[in-house]
């Protein structure tokens, strides 16, 4: 079957449309992150800057949303057999700085367990530790390696595309899990999350995460992945922003030496996950002059079949 002509126009219009809104909001939050925001992570005052930034999250859910939507019946991922060394390089470096946030959640994790009062009784400790996060920590630890290797899985593909290596099913279901815990280990207390600035944004990524990994595995493993192209694309350009906005202004506050709450941590692993979703959707997410069927059959046929 020959393959219709194909163009990467989704893929300009939602990477400008993140850009814009990095753009903007970035100055804005890093002045909220030195000036507005108090070591305990709740706004010192208010500002029309707020208003502004969340005018910008409401912008960056709707724009690529509707991009997407127009899109979808024609949008496909490229997942024809070939070398891919720029996407290859990113799933590495993906890898590796899950690597590192297992071993930081799961240090969090065995920090709570020697100060749960395991002396009174057993039960008490372990509803301690999981009010404080424990169970997510240790959750996200466990997927953070899980994901890693299905990262490295994926860069072996991408950088040995003539070696008979598969894909694996269950480990591509790593990624979103490891989202799952995420939040499990940031939100297991009852807090206002509208108040607290660091929780909220952290929620708007995580959950534009959850939601760009969910087709993202359902595509690359051949599991009713089909006519999900678009929807992937709107939601990795909204979580690579999010992933940005929320790490760029909290390493320049590190940096100055400004307190941060224990809510915002600056994880190393959301700029390297946010360069791997662009880098994959720059050199995949197609949009057929004709249907999704004339990109996605080709690509389906040399494309390695999952193993479970």
């Amino acid at each position: 079957m020959t393959q219709q002509p194909s163009s990467r126009r989704l893929t300009i219009q939602l990477l400008f449309a993140a850009a814009f809104v990095l753009a903007v909001g970035l100055p804005i939050r890093i002045y909220q992150q030195l000036y507005l925001i108090e070591p305990t992570g709740f706004w010192a005052r208010f500002e029309p800057t707020q208003v502004v930034l969340y005018l910008l999250l409401g912008l960056l859910a709707l724009a690529p949303g509707g991009m997407a939507w127009f899109a979808q019946p024609r949008a496909a991922l490229d997942l024809g057999r070939r070398r891919r060394a720029a996407e290859g390089v990113a799933a590495f470096a993906a890898a590796a700085s899950l690597m590192v946030d297992a071993v930081f959640a799961g240090l969090y994790a065995l920090e709570l367990l020697n100060k749960a009062p395991f002396s009174a009784t057993a039960a008490l400790g372990a509803q301690i530790v999981m009010r404080s996060g424990g169970l997510g920590a240790m959750g996200e630890a466990l997927f953070a390696l899980c994901g890693a290797a299905f990262f490295i899985n994926l860069a072996l593909i991408d950088l040995l595309p003539n070696k008979k290596i598969y894909l694996n099913r269950l480990l591509a279901l790593a990624p979103l899990f490891w989202c799952v815990c995420r939040i499990l280990r940031r939100f297991a207390r009852t807090i206002s999350y509208l108040r607290v600035s660091d929780l909220f944004l952290n929620l708007c990524m995580l959950v534009a995460l959850m939601l760009f990994f969910l087709p993202f595995a359902q595509i690359l493993s051949g599991v009713n992945g089909e006519r999900r192209a678009a929807r992937l694309g709107a939601a990795g350009a909204a979580a690579a922003a999010l992933q940005l906005l929320c790490f760029l202004p909290r390493a320049v506050a590190w940096a100055a030496n400004i307190p941060l709450s224990q809510d915002a941590l600056v994880e190393a692993c959301d700029p390297v996950v946010a360069a791997f979703i662009l880098i994959f959707l720059a050199g995949r997410l197609l949009v057929s002059d004709s249907s999704v069927a004339s990109i996605a059959a080709p690509a389906q046929e040399s494309a390695p079949e999952a193993e479970g």
